[in-house]
């Protein structure tokens, strides 16, 4: 598939780069490309002088030992000429001309897909919601994306892990450079459940725009993204951005206007992104296009927590919610199997009043600690079993 005339043009065009997209829309492949006359490739693909500058000074060694380290390490090497090649990149304005893939499975095509995404030192609130919803989409059927760094990333990776779903990590560095050391074992078991992607060779280092560059394969590879908070200068919005650009859903957890924490992300919402109230508000969005690949949750063995029961053969999975007159839309059907221990006990607290409630009542009321009991109520909430009301208080749904 040429192979090589690929990884030559990555070096050539440069990461994240715009005139790769020229090269397939003007050329169908890079080896064309490759063979064409200077003149020509310079004034239909509109190269810059620093691109020019390359096109005969990319030693061929060098991406010999590209392609030796890659199938030494077990990573996969995909060109948009790859019938596996993420369908859903190749319409983004930049598409990357080379993804190096790493794990037990992987499949980018067909699959309902959502990037979650925050930043690295995150709220705990924020990190149980990215938690909570990367769970209950895992096991409702859809693929998880996120950076595989610590804070958000990690609470989403960690969240579809946990339901047995499929998660896809997505770099801003080389597969096996040695960044991030305190996030390798996460890693590790990313390409246990899914696979780790970079369009980066695989001990290419990190840089200060490999990131931002990466941000847009996350939201590229996906249907929509979930920002789970993000200051004003977090580059959190830089995916948020990305998303909008190639037309992406952008749903944002909504926060207090008085944390800084969620001044990007209040922006975003003021500027048009969808606040999420509720993970079946994603569930209902691509319910009806992926009607095959879309289910109410079914847990399969997780790791390191207790295994949760299957729903029953032949269980109704969905219910109808009126919303206006002669309107209905249709919700995953709430299951106890879809939370975790904590969050059923207190749940089972909140069942004992017959109006509102407050998460102190829960705390007085069971033996888990006040940040797990937190937890459980940011689980409940997000899973649609109980609502929030004005003054801390809650009742349920």
């Amino acid at each position: 598939m040429g192979i090589e005339y690929w990884i030559w043009l990555q070096q050539v065009l440069g990461y994240g780069n715009s005139a790769v997209g020229r090269v397939i829309s003007q050329y169908g492949n890079a080896e064309s490309f490759y063979k064409a006359p200077d003149s020509e490739k310079i004034a239909r693909c509109h190269l810059s002088k620093n691109q020019i500058a390359k096109l005969h000074k990319v030693p061929r060694k060098e991406i010999a030992k590209i392609i030796k380290d890659s199938n030494s390490l077990g990573i996969n090497i995909i060109t948009p000429e790859d019938s596996t090649y993420p369908e859903r990149l190749l319409n983004i304005p930049d598409p990357p001309a080379v993804l190096y893939v790493k794990g037990s499975r992987y499949d980018f095509n067909g699959n309902p897909t959502v990037a979650i995404v925050g930043p690295r030192k995150i709220s705990d609130y924020g990190a149980g919601c990215g938690r909570v919803i990367a769970n209950t989409l895992a096991a409702c059927g859809f693929t998880v994306v996120s950076g595989g760094a610590v804070g958000g990333d990690s609470a989403a990776h960690n969240g579809a892990i946990e339901a047995g779903g499929y998660t896809i990590g997505v770099l801003g560095c080389g597969i096996e450079a040695d960044y991030l050391k305190v996030n390798a074992k996460l890693r590790e078991t990313i390409t246990n459940y899914g696979c780790l992607v970079s369009e980066y060779p695989p001990f290419c280092g990190a840089t200060r725009g490999s990131f931002p560059q990466r941000n847009r394969i996350m939201s590229g590879l996906s249907n929509g993204i979930v920002v789970l908070e993000g200051s004003i200068k977090s580059g959190t919005l830089i995916t948020a951005r990305h998303a909008a650009e190639q037309g992406r859903d952008v749903f944002v957890i909504p926060g207090s206007p008085t944390l800084p924490q969620y001044e990007g992300s209040n922006r975003l919402i003021a500027d048009g992104a969808r606040p999420l109230l509720n993970v079946n508000d994603i569930i209902n969005e691509y319910r009806y296009i992926y009607p095959d690949k879309i289910h109410s949750p079914v847990r399969k063995t997780p790791v390191n927590i207790s295994v949760k029961p299957q729903l029953e053969e032949g269980k109704e999975d969905v219910i109808t919610e009126t919303v206006g007159p002669g309107e209905q839309r249709v919700c995953a059907k709430l299951d106890k199997a879809m939370l975790s221990d904590d969050a059923i006990e207190v749940l089972k607290v909140f069942e004992a009043f017959s109006d509102c409630f407050t998460s102190d009542d829960a705390i007085e009321n069971s033996q888990l600690s006040a940040g797990t009991v937190l937890g459980a109520v940011t689980e409940l909430e997000i899973c649609g079993f109980i609502e929030a009301l004005p003054g801390g208080r809650y009742r349920l749904k």
